[in-house]
């Protein structure tokens, strides 16, 4: 434990520890959703659509919610509306489990996905004024390693599914939030990056939206956000359906393409991590857009290596070179966003990024149905164009950032 600290230069375990913690719980209620789809479509008397839309309607909330999210972290205690959120959806996922109608199930999965908008929003802006900005992409290493490592809980939800039902599988999965929940209650609520002690920026939400747009860097990242999740949003559910229909893999066989999913994405989070100094002048800021540019070409890379390879085990090794892209740019952005934001609006300078980068996830759509209606080699070859195009978007945020980091002095 005490090396572990050592890593951390001395900072405190706790609050990470609990934040990585509640992003790994929440990713057990998405992930045991979607492994157990087809026995709660039984149990409901429905039909894939309808159970699908359900889980789709969950994640548009992400969209709908961040905004009010982003400026209530700006106003209030961050780590008071990460308690909420997070006994909200525990509560929400508890209930998934024991609602007996399909509309109550629509309420409850909804307010899971109102829920999860700490992850993306309350958690980062915490982080990054509970550790010094050169111990940022350490933080942000362990926090957003639990989003990988949570993709193991699916094999765990179907061991628990098969044994005591989909019912109980939710209410045990739920557990261990409420836990966390009561050890936040430990974590006390940091100063704002450039303000005193607890002072909060009374800025409405047009105000500060105004102010981010005034910082380029930022809003060149939200258009690369929606690049790179048109790209990466649904390459996991492709995967699946590209090696059932190129190479007629089984359940067993698209199983282990998801564990080389898993296992590329822990890989590239800590390369990624890594591959960042410690340092805090404007240089190592713009460094980590260079980095998230990096793994923004990697994705593309790999996405083209899946669209050509002759032989499965080809496909598998490109695979795996892929997800570890997606994997490369999340520390780094995560620290970048935290540097370039305006003192006091780091929660609504999440929130616009996730609000580009829903808006982009829109556009997996259209892969889906041109893998379906012409070709999933095709598709893969438009996921590495679309990569593309966010790898030369984040590389011309480098400058950018060193001209406003110089601007704000």
């Amino acid at each position: 434990m005490q090396r572990l600290r050592n890593w951390l230069g001395g900072e405190p375990l706790l609050p990470l520890g609990v934040l990585a913690g509640l992003n790994l719980v929440d990713e057990f209620d998405r992930i045991a959703f979607a492994t157990l789809t087809p026995e709660i479509r039984d149990s409901f008397g429905t039909n894939d659509a309808t159970v699908n839309s359900i889980a789709t309607l969950a994640a548009v909330m992400i969209l709908v919610s961040a905004g009010p999210t982003g400026r209530l972290a700006d106003r209030m205690s961050r780590v008071l509306l990460t308690w909420i959120a997070a006994v909200v959806w525990g509560i929400a996922s508890l209930l998934t489990g024991v609602v007996p109608t399909l509309a109550l199930l629509l309420v409850v999965r909804i307010l899971s996905g109102i829920g999860r908008n700490a992850n993306e929003i309350l958690h980062p802006s915490l982080i990054s004024d509970l550790y010094p900005q050169r111990l940022h992409p350490r933080a942000f290493l362990v926090h957003r390693l639990a989003n990988p490592m949570a993709q193991a809980s699916g094999i765990l939800a179907g061991l628990l599914g098969g044994s005591v039902g989909w019912e109980w599988t939710f209410v045990l999965l739920s557990l261990p939030t409420f836990v966390l929940a009561v050890l936040l209650v430990r974590v006390e609520e940091p100063p704002r990056r450039g303000l005193t002690d607890a002072e909060t920026r009374r800025v409405g939400m047009l105000a500060a939206v105004r102010e981010l747009r005034h910082v380029a860097s930022l809003r060149r990242f939200w258009v690369t956000a929606f690049f790179l999740a048109a790209s990466a949003v649904g390459i996991f559910q492709l995967i699946s359906v590209y090696f059932e229909e190129v190479f007629g893999f089984g359940p067993e066989g698209r199983g282990v393409t998801q564990f080389l999913v898993g296992l590329g994405w822990v890989g590239g989070i800590v390369i990624g991590a890594r591959s960042v100094d410690g340092g805090t002048d404007a240089s190592s800021a713009a460094r980590l857009a260079t980095i998230c540019a990096a793994g923004f070409s990697v994705l593309a890379l790999g996405a083209l290596g899946l669209a050509a390879a002759p032989f499965a085990w080809v496909a598998l090794l490109t695979t795996t070179v892929m997800a570890s892209g997606n994997g490369v740019w999340q520390a780094p952005y995560f620290s970048a966003v935290a540097r370039i934001a305006p003192p006091g609006l780091s929660g609504q300078a999440y929130a616009s990024a996730t609000l580009f980068y829903a808006a982009g996830a829109m556009l997996s759509i259209p892969l889906f149905i041109l893998g379906d209606a012409v070709s999933y080699r095709l598709a893969f070859v438009a996921v590495a164009g679309l990569a593309t195009i966010a790898a030369l978007l984040a590389r011309s945020v480098a400058p950018l950032i060193r001209a406003d980091l110089a601007a704000a002095g």
